[in-house]
């Protein structure tokens, strides 16, 4: 078993060397190349713009190169003649038994992802698709936007390449907040139709990883944030929050500062390991859905980690797993099956080369190789020992973790401060040293301000979010699991009343049948239960595969959810046009507080001219509920509030219930139980018919539409009033609204419910078990009822969809 594991280490450690040797002898040959001189430059732009002519003159060329050997000179002699070079690019590492990436374009500099004549071509025409060097895709310009399922990115500017994709800095459109994008190429020269095809399906399901129980937690793994496969164009996109993916490689670092103290390796070790720990063991949940427990990276190299730093310390990041790096490795790329062991090879080499101060030596360009001992720098004994065994040359680790544990079993070298390493270039080649104190404090004030700024975007922009729904249609839901499932939900509540009804979303079709055309091996069975209580022990004990509630309350660890639409109690009462100046809205303002709601609904008046610090008419009161359990549960927590109001509360409920009149002479020693509908049709018949000024309160999904009722703006203490309901020119209906016949000229105030700042506000869920050996299902389902198609629905509904959806 051990020479098995050993053999293997040495396969793996052979690649790793003959790689680095094709890219030092790729790197030689691009330094090496002979140019033109000045009198002879017009032959230059005909040799590169057209290959067959390339081909034709090839012999011309070297022919005038042995007549007038003293007029041509090496390139770094002439570096004035290229664009110039602003970004350090690390080498291309070509795959065993190919030749190198993209080879049948002949780059002027050898590196089609990071050759500078991409920002030539398009400096001379802004349109060019194609390098006119070359022909290879020209970069992104700025400004160029992209659409993902979670959010859409416009692109700011070019930053270089880093592994297979070229690195842009963007931002996100709707909250302003810093991006990265990764684009890779599928050219057609390098992938047929099928074969793009198939990488763009595979990257969107491979492209991305989160801990399957939802947890949230810095591992300095920079994970995608969206996959996006371009449907028109032969590329795809890798968008990850933030700046961190824009961070230098340790490749740069060793271009730009040589090797690295002893110390900081050891610092770089913990780190990766650390990470590499954490990802060979964790349950990850990849974007099709598919749980898999512990992901090899079989991608470690200078190139894929990432280094990040402050005055004092750096952090190390790793980036691009080869789970979607290698999609785009040419088709005729060796298959390599990625493991474990492999990465802790792959980090062994990296230790090797930080120490060392390179990869090559520098004389011949022949690679480092840690089997040479004359090519190892004077380093600790211990630590030498810990990276063979890495590299597999002694015995290897079974696992990071024991290779991890090892490590800091190891006596700590002679103490040197920690330098703070940076990709940037100093004119002496050394390291960063530590900025004085007044420019630290400079800095300082510079964060303040920016955060400052950062606060107020942010308040400005509340409530807008980057998860909110993007994907257009039901059919754009990808790896929907098939099979029969059952869900459930309160029999009363919001989602029974909007998924059962005919008529109300589409013509002679439910909401339920509407998502079964587009997933016809889908087969959802709904369940409702009598309480929300019992519907979630339902999917936590697994009789049921998820449910559809209101969230009010936390839920315990075992459960997840995804927000879906918004709903929220509103407080009503009569709203007559032939009694409008006499009748309460008016009277009241358009507004109620909670207190009042507090004295009405727990049988402190009996008349409206009772409240406090208001002059209303003289009516008499009644109350007026819905049988929802859920809109009760609410009006009691955000309401009623306290425990003696709660008990009052339920005390008229329990004398309702042993009463057999609808009405009593004294109408405000009960509370009537009514569907919202025709308890808004009653509370105008009691106002027009009969002088009661009465008062209900129903979910905004069935309140909303209707005419015979006044939503009041609510009170929450001495905070503003808030009404849930907004006009096309974004001020809050009042009383002089005509609700009935500007009936479209009014809807939910989306702003308010996505805030909470409407303070009878709240999230419609899907909530589904944090057990990662069920199926997918919740999650799926919510991601049907929040793409567009749906939303736009639920809206017809009354529901108040995530975001406003634009016809």
């Amino acid at each position: 078993m051990v020479k098995d594991t050993k053999n293997t280490g040495n396969r793996i450690a052979k690649e790793i060397w003959e790689r680095e040797a094709i890219a030092q002898k790729a790197q030689t040959q691009v330094r090496s190349r002979l140019q033109l001189p000045p009198a002879l430059r017009w032959l230059e732009r005909v040799y590169w713009i057209f290959p067959i002519i390339q081909e034709s003159t090839a012999p011309l060329r070297e022919s005038v190169k042995a007549k007038f050997p003293k007029f041509f000179k090496k390139e770094q002699d002439t570096l004035v003649a290229e664009p110039e070079v602003t970004t350090v690019i690390p080498l291309v590492e070509a795959p065993l038994g190919v030749d190198p990436i993209y080879r049948k374009y002949r780059c002027w500099n050898g590196n089609t992802l990071g050759c500078d004549w991409t920002q030539a071509t398009l400096d001379a025409d802004a349109q060019a698709k194609n390098c006119i060097k070359c022909g290879f895709p020209v970069i992104l310009t700025p400004k160029t936007e992209l659409r993902g399922y979670r959010g859409r990115y416009r692109i700011e500017n070019w930053l270089g390449h880093r592994g297979m994709g070229r690195l842009y800095q963007g931002m996100q459109v709707t909250d302003q907040q810093a991006i990265v994008v990764k684009e890779y190429i599928l050219p057609q020269v390098a992938f047929n139709p099928e074969e793009t095809r198939e990488r763009k399906q595979a990257f969107e399901r491979l492209a991305g990883l989160s801990l399957a129980d939802g947890r949230i937690q810095d591992i300095r793994l920079n994970s995608p944030w969206d996959a996006i496969a371009d449907p028109v164009k032969e590329r795809c996109y890798l968008v990850t929050n933030g700046n961190q993916d824009a961070s230098p490689t340790l490749r740069t670092y060793l271009g730009t500062n040589g090797a690295m103290p002893e110390g900081e390796v050891r610092r770089v070790l913990n780190q990766v390991l650390q990470t590499l720990q954490f990802l060979h063991t964790q349950k990850f949940s990849l974007p099709s859905g598919q749980v898999q427990q512990g992901i090899p990276h079989g991608n470690i190299n200078l190139d894929s980690l990432l280094i990040m730093t402050d005055t004092k310390e750096f952090f190390i990041h790793v980036s691009d797993l080869a789970l979607w790096e290698r999609l785009f490795d040419l088709p005729t790329t060796k298959p390599v099956n990625h493991t474990f062991a492999q990465d802790l090879v792959g980090l062994g080499y990296v230790a090797f080369y930080l120490l060392a101060g390179n990869t090559a030596e520098p004389d011949n360009y022949q690679p480092l190789n840690p089997k040479l001992e004359q090519h190892w720098q004077p380093v600790q004994p211990e630590l030498k020992t810990f990276i063979r065994r890495l590299l597999e040359l002694e015995s290897p680790f079974v696992s990071a973790e024991e290779a991890r544990q090892w490590l800091l079993q190891i006596p700590a070298p002679p103490h040197k401060d920690l330098s703070a390493i940076t990709g940037e270039v100093e004119e002496d080649n050394s390291k960063l040293r530590r900025p004085p104190l007044a420019l630290l404090g400079l800095l300082g004030f510079l964060l303040l301000g920016i955060l400052l700024w950062f606060l107020i975007q942010r308040f400005q922009n509340q409530g807008i979010s980057s998860d909110d729904v993007v994907v257009c249609c039901l059919e754009d839901v990808a790896a929907v699991p098939p099979g029969k499932y059952t869900y459930t939900g309160e029999k009363s509540g919001t989602w029974s009343y909007i998924q059962q009804q005919s008529n109300l979303i589409l013509q002679n079709q439910t909401l339920e049948e509407k998502l079964k055309e587009s997933q016809k091996k889908l087969e959802l069975n709904y369940r409702p239960d009598d309480s929300l209580e019992q519907a979630l022990e339902k999917v936590q004990s697994g009789q049921v595969d998820f449910a559809v509630t209101n969230l009010v309350n936390e839920l315990t660890p075992q459960l997840r959810y995804k927000e879906v639409a918004y709903d929220g109690l509103v407080i009503f009462v009569a709203f007559s046009y032939s009694k409008r100046d006499k009748s309460l809205p008016k009277a009241l303002s358009g507004k109620i507080s909670f207190e009042q709601l507090r004295d009405l609904y727990t049988g402190k008046i009996t008349n409206w001219n009772q409240l406090e610090g208001a002059n209303l008419p003289n009516l008499p009161v009644k109350l007026y509920i819905p049988p929802d359990q859920e809109a009760l549960r609410v009006f009691e927590q955000r309401v009623l509030q306290e425990p003696n109001a709660i008990a009052a509360f339920r005390n008229l409920q329990s004398k309702q219930q042993q009463q057999t009149s609808t009405f009593t002479t004294n109408p405000t020693t009960e509370l009537t139980p009514l569907p919202t509908i025709e308890m808004l049709r009653q509370v105008l018949r009691d106002f027009e018919d009969r002088d009661i000024g009465s008062v209900g309160f129903g979910t905004v999904s069935q309140v909303f539409g209707q005419c015979s009722a006044y939503p009041l703006a609510v009170v929450d203490g001495t905070k503003p009033a808030v009404q849930s309901l907004v006009q096309d020119n974004g001020n809050s209906i009042d009383p002089n609204t005509d609700l009935c016949d500007d009936k479209g000229s009014y809807k939910p105030n989306i702003q308010v419910f996505k805030t909470g700042s409407y303070p009878l506000a709240y999230p419609i869920v899907v909530v589904y078990p944090g057990d990662n050996s069920r199926p997918p299902i919740g999650q799926k389902f919510a991601d049907m009822l929040r793409t567009k198609e749906v939303q736009a629905l639920l809206e017809k509904a009354g529901l108040v969809p995530l975001q406003k959806i634009k016809n």
